[in-house]
């Protein structure tokens, strides 16, 4: 079965990620269904009905997400009813929950909104709890559309609700897809190792390169199931302790994992990242069992006063250096009376680096009862970027020594 995603609004086409395209691809991989092609249009009338008539002619599915809302330039509904020659319908019972929602809000549903409670004729309805634009899923020649609001609150549980219907109605083959993760290892180097493993499977297999991680993504028909567990078994073989486990969750849950059942508490102390690894680790839900806090010591006059690193040691061998990083580590531990600690001194860019510490210069630091380590990395990319892949190159380093030091005893 073909499908092809059309997300649709002009801030995408500008400065805006668009996240709904990663959001919709990992709900249908747990359903066995794989996107074929995906188009960004702006909010163009003709652009729109140009991309879905591509879409029509060639897929099974097409699910459109975006310019569903009550302004001028949401044309998602009049487009796609152009397009299919049918006639927009208004229901006076959606514009009743749409005042609903409003008055539960202490407000009074503006005029504008009625433009959400016009229906493309023949669609079947997907209820939107989250907000006020009504989903629809309309048939067409033996096509089916699934036309979604644009919000990620509101496209994943409405998306999961349509994939029951769709699911029921395409007599959908049972397929299965298992995800396994390697950590720490370059994309080119994972497949040079699996080469024999994705030649097997060719047309099963996907690989997704991730900042410091690879996913292989592998789909097969539910007879068999029995593979998944002999290829887990390849790949942890041949990958060892860069081998996470096979659908597993983020970094920082799996970092939070091992710090929970290792009964361990962690302080981080961070220059160059600026907090954002402390802010990934107090994402999870929970992360107060083993997270006492951070150390944002981003100028020197904090890293002396707060985690002490001697005047004489910055002035030496400057704030960005592998004593600098030992010193806010170990203090780090010490100050947030933590078991284990991990601290980040760099130079982010755009400007800042020299010869001697070129941009992208990052010292990560960890310690970890009695013992101290200090790695240097050059990171390519923006300020950004830089900053993500260190902080994941810290946990990724974390889970490392306290999984090696646990092998030890």
């Amino acid at each position: 079965m073909r499908i092809e995603v059309i997300n649709i609004g002009s801030e995408l086409l500008f400065n805006k990620l668009n996240t709904n395209l990663n959001l919709i691809s990992k709900i249908l991989i747990t359903k066995g269904f794989k996107i074929a092609k995906s188009v960004i249009v702006g909010d163009d009338k003709e652009e729109i009905k140009e991309s879905f008539l591509n879409s029509l002619k060639k897929s099974d599915l097409i699910i459109i997400t975006g310019g569903l809302g009550p302004t001028f330039d949401d044309l998602t509904r009049e487009s796609i009813a152009e397009t299919l020659n049918r006639k927009l319908i208004f229901h006076e019972g959606i514009w009743n929950d749409i005042k609903e929602k409003f008055r539960k809000r202490n407000i009074e549903a503006p005029e504008i909104n009625k433009k959400q409670a016009f229906l493309i004729e023949g669609s079947k309805i997907i209820e939107n709890k989250n907000g006020t634009a009504v989903g629809m899923l309309i048939e067409e020649n033996n096509k089916t559309i699934l036309i979604l609001p644009g919000p990620p609150n509101e496209l994943k549980p409405m998306l999961e609700e349509s994939l029951k219907f769709i699911e029921k109605k395409l007599k959908h083959t049972s397929l299965i897809t298992k995800i396994y993760s390697i950590i720490g290892i370059p994309e080119s180097e994972v497949e040079t190792k699996l080469t024999d493993l994705i030649n097997q499977f060719k047309e099963n297999f996907t690989i997704l390169a991730h900042p410091n991680l690879i996913e292989l993504v592998l789909t097969l028909p539910e007879n068999q199931k029995n593979i998944f567990l002999e290829v887990e078994n390849i790949i942890k073989n041949r990958f060892g302790i860069n081998y996470l486990g096979v659908d597993v969750p983020s970094i920082p849950e799996i970092i939070g994992k091992i710090l929970k059942e290792k009964k361990l508490r962690l302080a981080i102390a961070e220059s160059c990242s600026g907090g954002l690894a402390c802010k990934l680790i107090t994402d999870i839900p929970g992360s107060s069992e083993y997270f006492v806090g951070g150390f944002i010591t981003y100028s020197n006059l904090l890293k002396k006063k707060i985690l002490k690193v001697p005047k004489t040691v910055l002035k030496k061998y400057g704030a960005v250096s592998e004593q600098v990083a030992l010193y806010m580590a170990k203090n780090a531990k010490k100050y947030g009376k933590a078991d284990i600690s991990l601290s980040f001194t760099g130079i982010a860019g755009p400007t800042g680096g020299s010869p001697e510490k070129p941009v992208g210069l990052v010292w990560i630091g960890i310690c970890y009862k009695k013992n101290l380590y200090a790695k240097k990395f050059i990171f390519s990319g923006d300020r950004n970027t830089i900053r993500e892949r260190a902080v994941y190159k810290g946990f990724e380093l974390l889970r490392e020594v306290i999984l090696k030091n646990e092998q030890k005893n």
